[in-house]
């Protein structure tokens, strides 16, 4: 007879969901530059060696946190273009507010994950490619919902909602918003959707 396997044994996965909790945790409270594999390890229960077996160092780990934060952000985009009741114009809106929102809360709150997202933009690119290839095709549904309803007079579509993230850049890079209040930020997002708004009518 075969013995019983131990059903309270975490998977792999849940492991792995566990050390990006606690990295996330460190680089939050310490910085990602300040922070190592020892510590990480020491805060999920495990040694060092036992770690190395889900993450091969700790700029893995710092990707691992880093496309969590980033499908964090997509699922609060997608949920806007989800959200009843919205015209195109009011969702579009949403979208820029609703991004710009996330990135005040999760990076500027937290200026000690700054160290991270700049390993990010000089490593990964692919990554940041990656969310904005996302964010313009979630924009491209927007601006062709526009059409349909007859709010927006857009003949290229994907264009467009490329420019779009071109004119909303300031709204998601941490070092444009780190100093300015979420209240005066959002004033001065919605001044620059009203802008575009007028141009997209045709």
């Amino acid at each position: 007879m075969s013995p019983k396997m131990n059903v309270s044994d975490p998977t792999a996965e849940e492991i792995k969901s566990l050390i990006l909790e606690k990295a996330i945790d460190r680089f939050v409270r310490y910085g990602f530059g300040k922070t190592t594999m020892v510590e990480i390890a020491k805060d999920c229960g495990m040694s060092a060696g036992n770690l190395y077996r889900y993450f091969e160092s700790k700029f893995d780990i710092g990707v691992g946190v880093a496309q969590q934060y980033i499908s964090q952000a997509e699922q609060i985009l997608r949920d806007v273009l989800q959200r009843p009741g919205l015209s195109p114009i009011q969702r579009l809106e949403a979208f820029v507010l609703e991004k710009l929102k996330f990135m005040h809360s999760h990076i500027v709150e937290q200026p000690n994950v700054q160290d991270l997202v700049n390993y990010i933009l000089d490593e990964r690119w692919d990554l940041v490619e990656r969310h904005r290839d996302v964010q313009n095709s979630l924009m491209s549904e927007i601006l062709s919902e526009g059409n349909r309803s007859g709010e927006f007079k857009v003949a290229d579509v994907d264009h467009t909602a490329n420019t779009i993230y071109a004119m909303t850049t300031k709204f998601r890079l941490p070092h444009f918003i780190k100093n300015i209040t979420i209240e005066e930020l959002e004033l001065e997002a919605k001044s620059v959707v009203d802008l575009m708004i007028q141009g997209l009518k045709g």
